[in-house]
């Protein structure tokens, strides 16, 4: 069945420019997870999908395929734009030109398949802050990868977990003024061969079987424990003389093993479900991860931001978790820092935001996690006329949570202390959609891997009464629980998944 009908789209073409086309597919439930596996060959690669709290599928997974165009920023004011086999070098800041990208098309929303039907996705590294015009000074970025790194769908599949179906999508673009009838039929055959290539891959698809060994002895931590502390104390010091309120510091540890991304992505999502998992391929550069934590949402003209501060475990049963959470809310620590992190959210939606539609929706509630407990705020507000997702993106880049407060001084202070740029860790992940709606998280919980540097990364806020010994313990434990993932072997686990998934 497609959707919607000629007659719809020729209708539709009189207000928007691109408009998605969608056909339902004869497939008998192979699973995203295979599909994603069937698509491994591929040069570049989306997959966007969520969990709720505690490990449910929330409705719509998304797998972008054939990506038109490759959007790089290698340096403050230089994108590179590649597409068709050729490559353009543009002088221009990088959120200027997503904006200008995203101001020439105009497409509809269908509900019924999600936010997402056509647009641009991919990650936004740390060091991107340099075009956000709030720094004195440029942070490092010395990383071996662009600092963003954008595709452009026009083709996708979406699962819908709800009523377990699957769509082919395309989009026509009306822009050329040829024939609406003629450009429905072309999308109707396209979607036609993205269904057989589908069904083809899965057939063929198989998943190796890497020996087993032990995950611990593959990580090397680039600081030592005595250096680390030093930097928090540093930071402490700082932080007691006025400098800023809070600062994270975060730390890295490099994979010294050849690992199977996708095998890590497939023990991630079990082990820790988030609202926010993604795989996202370039080339041999894979960014995978499952971050709890929205950087920005953008649906209907309004912006919504999700601070995150404050955690605790899970408890063995309902009444130890019920107890758990009584005493987050009751630590003066954990509601004071959570408190200036909402400050801090409204303040970066007000500058793009209407006058006096700040507002804060939710405040400080216990959350559930699949293995912790968060406190979480929710910030929305109304955007002003004419500001899009890009302009919220650029005002509220990177994340207080991953930054510290204030903002610009607390970037400065990471700058100092941290040895090596971010790089993509503690940036953005997700789409901007021609239909003015945009998702994103930030980039926790989250690996890069790829030839010249394969990585975990982990961060912990650091305030005047924090300790060195429990921040460096703290930020060992969050890269430990990330390692847990590392796939040297399948388990019975995977196993018994990917057999799901066929």
């Amino acid at each position: 069945m497609m959707y919607p009908s000629l007659s719809t789209v020729t209708r539709l073409a009189r207000r928007f420019n691109r408009i998605p086309v969608y056909r339902e597919m004869n497939i008998s439930e192979p699973g995203m997870l295979m599909l994603l596996r069937s698509l491994q060959s591929q040069e570049n690669v989306v997959f966007l999908e969520s969990a709720h709290g505690r490990g449910k599928p929330q409705r719509f997974s998304f797998l972008g395929i054939h990506p038109r165009r490759l959007v790089r920023c290698v340096s403050p004011g230089e994108v590179l734009v590649s597409e068709g086999g050729r490559e353009e070098r543009l002088e221009i800041n990088f959120f200027d030109y997503m904006k200008a990208r995203m101001a020439e098309h105009r497409a509809p929303h269908y509900p019924r398949y999600g936010d997402f039907n056509g647009g641009y996705a991919g990650y936004m590294g740390f060091g991107l802050v340099n075009h956000c015009g709030i720094m004195r000074a440029p942070v490092k970025e010395n990383a071996p990868h662009p600092l963003a790194m954008f595709h452009l769908i026009d083709d996708f599949i979406v699962h819908d977990g709800r009523e377990n179906c699957y769509h082919a999508a395309t989009c026509i673009d009306t822009e050329g003024g040829e024939p609406i009838a003629l450009l429905y039929e072309r999308a109707c055959a396209r979607l036609e061969m993205i269904e057989r290539e589908t069904i083809a891959r899965i057939v063929h698809t198989r998943v190796p079987c890497l020996p087993l060994r032990a995950d611990a002895d593959c990580l090397a931590f680039r600081d030592e424990p005595a250096r680390f502390m030093e930097k928090v104390a540093r930071a402490r010091e700082l932080i007691g003389a006025g400098e800023a309120l809070q600062v994270v510091l975060s730390m890295r540890a490099d994979i010294t093993e050849r690992v199977d991304p996708f095998l890590f992505y497939l023990r991630l999502r079990r082990l820790n479900p988030s609202p926010y998992m993604f795989f996202l391929k370039f080339g041999d550069l894979v960014v995978t991860g499952s971050s709890p934590e929205i950087h920005v949402k953008v649906k209907n003209g309004k912006a919504v931001l999700k601070p995150i501060a404050g955690t605790i475990r899970q408890g063995e049963d309902r009444a130890e978790s019920a107890r758990n959470k009584a005493a987050l809310l009751a630590d003066p620590k954990e509601r004071a820092e959570h408190l200036m992190l909402v400050d801090l959210a409204r303040n970066d939606l007000a500058r793009i935001s209407a006058a006096g539609s700040v507002r804060v929706t939710r405040f400080m509630e216990p959350e559930d996690y699949s293995h912790v407990i968060h406190l979480v705020s929710l910030v929305e507000s109304g955007l002003r006329p004419r500001t899009d997702a890009v302009d919220v993106l650029r005002e509220t880049f990177p994340a207080g949570t991953v930054s510290g407060a204030p903002k610009v001084r607390a970037l400065e202070i990471i700058d100092e202390l941290e040895d090596h740029a971010r790089g993509i860790y503690a940036g953005a992940v997700g789409y901007l959609g021609f239909n003015g709606h945009a998702d994103t998280c930030i980039t926790i919980r989250t690996a890069v891997f790829s030839p010249e540097e394969s990585y975990l990364q982990a961060g912990a806020g650091i305030v005047y009464d924090s300790v060195p010994e429990n921040e460096y313990r703290e930020i060992r434990h969050k890269l430990a629980a990330l390692a847990a993932s590392l796939p040297f072997g399948r388990t019975q686990e995977d196993k018994e998944e990917l057999a799901c998934s066929v």
